[in-house]
């Protein structure tokens, strides 16, 4: 088991020992003996009351392989804040959000590894993007907005390469950001969004 999958484990096993009737509700969510009912990037998903697995609820949802994203993130946004967080509608940068420490900054926030998967792809990478969020106006390539979860959003943004500049990626999430999640569980969250990206793009092949 690796290091990711550890944290996955230990992340269930800290879940299980919440409340989860006073999470269904904060949460407002669906729920029976054995499962908790969520939509999360759109996805139907359900968690095991008993085991803590993140799972699809409907054929053709998506989960990451073993889910550990999805794990991370949504028992972070469950368990973090009560009451319920109220979004503020308010777009601001990871940078704005938390303090990043150390040299390039700018290679980092632009993500240049993940923006080089859809560089020369623009209309698949758009209605990739169509099949979970919304298109939102804006000067970039590729322009949408995701409901995460609870009436979080994060707004995803692809400028396609060129001969001078590679292709980038910027997100900017709302300013509650951080009563729905920590702020170290937003980068799993933008990683997350690449694995539905790159899954949505799979499934038009």
């Amino acid at each position: 088991m690796s290091n990711y999958d550890k944290m996955a484990a230990g992340a269930r096993e800290l879940f299980l020992g919440y409340d989860q009737e006073a999470i269904i509700r904060r949460w407002g969510l669906e729920a029976d003996e054995d499962y908790l009912y969520l939509r999360y990037l759109s996805q139907p998903l359900r968690i095991g009351r008993k085991t803590g697995l993140v799972e699809p609820a409907a054929p053709g949802a998506f989960v990451s392989p073993g889910a550990v994203n999805e794990s991370m993130i949504l028992f972070d946004a469950l368990t973090l804040s009560d009451p319920r967080p109220v979004p503020e509608g308010v777009w601001r940068s990871v940078s704005d959000l938390g303090g990043i420490i150390g040299s390039g900054h700018s290679r980092l926030l632009s993500h240049e590894k993940e923006a080089a998967l859809f560089a020369g792809k623009v209309p698949l990478l758009r209605e990739a993007c169509a099949r979970f969020g919304r298109e939102e106006p804006g000067k970039a390539d590729v322009s949408f907005v995701f409901p995460v979860f609870g009436g979080f959003e994060v707004w995803f943004r692809f400028w396609d390469g060129d001969e001078e500049f590679p292709a980038s990626i910027q997100y900017l999430f709302d300013g509650s950001a951080l009563r729905f999640m920590h702020y170290e569980t937003l980068w799993y969250l933008m990683g997350n969004i690449i694995d539905h990206i790159q899954w949505h793009i799979a499934e038009r092949r």
